[in-house]
This record gives C-alpha cells, sequence and structure tokens, in this order.
C-alpha cells in the first residue's frame, strides 16, 4: 500500500519556534500584569497598616495625655478612702517629677508632665505623664485599668529599632518597656505653657526650655508630634525615607487646685 506523502507533513521547526515566541510574549505579559496587581495590592495593605499605626499610636498618648494630672474625686465613693484621694496623695514631687510644688497667690501647682528633649536631629524626646487611677475611666498606655488610687506614671520613649514603647511607673530602677507601635522614625513633643498665670498656653516650648524655665507646673497642652517611616520607600517614585510628621495638640487635665 502506498501513503499519500502530503499527510504525513507535520509542523516544521520554523513555525514551532514562532509558536513558542508568540507564547513566551504571551506569558510574559500575562505575569507582569500578574506582579503590577500583587504590588498594587501591597502597597494598598502597607498604606491600611500605616494609617492604622498613626491612629492607634496618636489615639493612645492622646488618652494618656488627657488624663495627666487626674485623680478620683472622694465625694464620688461611698466609702471615704483611706488616704484620701486629693491633688497630694495623687502628685507627690519624686522622679522624674523634681520640680518644687510653686506657690502662687492661693494656689498650689502640682505637676503631672514631664519629658526630656532629644540629644540629637535624628533622635526623639520622651514623654511622661501621671495620673491617680479611679479603677473604672482611666486606662494606661497598655490599655488596660489599673486598681483605685494608683499613681501611674505612662512613659514614652522610641527605642533603636523604631517602635514607639511604653512604661508603666517607669520612675522605679527596672521598669518594662512594651512596644505599642511599629514603624516610627522620631517622636517630637512640644509642651503648650501658660508663661502668664491665666490657663492658656500662650508659647510651645521644648522639654528643654520647659525645664530651663522651671514651666512644668504650667503645662497646659501637649502637641505630639509622630514621623513614620515610609512603608512604600524604594517603590518607583518614592525616594523619601520617611514621611511628613502627623500632630495632635491635645489638653491636660493638670490641676492648679486651690489650698
Amino acid at each position: 500500500m502506498r501513503t499519500n506523502p502530503v499527510n504525513q507533513r507535520g509542523m516544521g521547526l520554523i513555525s514551532l519556534m514562532i509558536a513558542l515566541t508568540i507564547g513566551t510574549f504571551l506569558l510574559a505579559g500575562l505575569f507582569d500584569i500578574w506582579f503590577q496587581t500583587r504590588r498594587t495590592f501591597t502597597a494598598q495593605a502597607e498604606l491600611a497598616q500605616l494609617q492604622d499605626n498613626q491612629r492607634m499610636a496618636l489615639t493612645i498618648m492622646a488618652n494618656t495625655v488627657q488624663t495627666g494630672g487626674y485623680f478620683p474625686y472622694a465625694a464620688n465613693y461611698p466609702t471615704a478612702p483611706n488616704p484620701p484621694y486629693s491633688v497630694t496623695t495623687a502628685f507627690p514631687v519624686t522622679t522624674p517629677f523634681t520640680v518644687t510644688p510653686v506657690a502662687t497667690g492661693t494656689q498650689m501647682i502640682y505637676q503631672a508632665v514631664y519629658g526630656t528633649s532629644a540629644a540629637t536631629a535624628t533622635t526623639s524626646d520622651t514623654l511622661w505623664v501621671r495620673y491617680q487611677s479611679d479603677g473604672i475611666n482611666t486606662l494606661d498606655c497598655l490599655g488596660q485599668t489599673d486598681p483605685v488610687g494608683t499613681i501611674v506614671v505612662n512613659t514614652y520613649q522610641i527605642d533603636a529599632n523604631g517602635n514607639l514603647q511604653c512604661s508603666l511607673n517607669a520612675g522605679s530602677a527596672t521598669p518594662t518597656w512594651q512596644t505599642v507601635i511599629t514603624g516610627i522614625a522620631k517622636l517630637t513633643i512640644l509642651y503648650g505653657v501658660d508663661t502668664v498665670g491665666d490657663y492658656s498656653v500662650h508659647q510651645y516650648m521644648t522639654a528643654t526650655t520647659v525645664t530651663a524655665d522651671n514651666d512644668w507646673a504650667a503645662v497646659r497642652s501637649v502637641n505630639i508630634q509622630l514621623t513614620f517611616n515610609n512603608p512604600l520607600y524604594g517603590q518607583p517614585g518614592q525616594t523619601q525615607l520617611t514621611l511628613s510628621p502627623i500632630s495632635r495638640i491635645v489638653a491636660v487635665t493638670q490641676t492648679t487646685p486651690s489650698i
């Protein structure tokens, strides 16, 4: 039997190479679409995480700053506490709150806020805030309540790894630091000071200036400024290692009672 040679013809080498080349270009295009989509989703997730961290950091710090100077009102308790809750028991002059109470007319001012300025342009400030817990409404920097009458000191700092850390009652010899938020390059704190005694903010100062002027008892608000690392740094068009600072001004409860 004879076989028709025309029916035995297959795909030539040139045709096969052309098909492989076209397929490679199509696969490369599909891979590029997948890669761009994946990078977009990753960038969106990183930006969403950044926004959550910014919101959380400012919320936690603002909560404790607003509580600075607070102490429970003894009349709200069915049984008078012993010792009684008062500004003198809530805010004794202790480390790091070493500013002596200042007598002004019939007022005695007690300190509830303290801080230090950064040693260099690339390091961060530190912040101390203290209050007396009422056991219910006051939350510390770790989001927990403390026993009634406890003097709570919240201390904030940025460690070498860019973590916002908090320590409770850090005036002790061995403070325990807990990481609150990650990815922060710098913490800057400015203090709104009542320079004329009318209970209004007239000037914002660094901690160094407040200490030099002995104005810690006159602090009426705190300007919290946080500089976060840029999560998209290194990607096309992203040349800045850090982002612009975000800030929030928080009024302080810091008490000025009559005597």
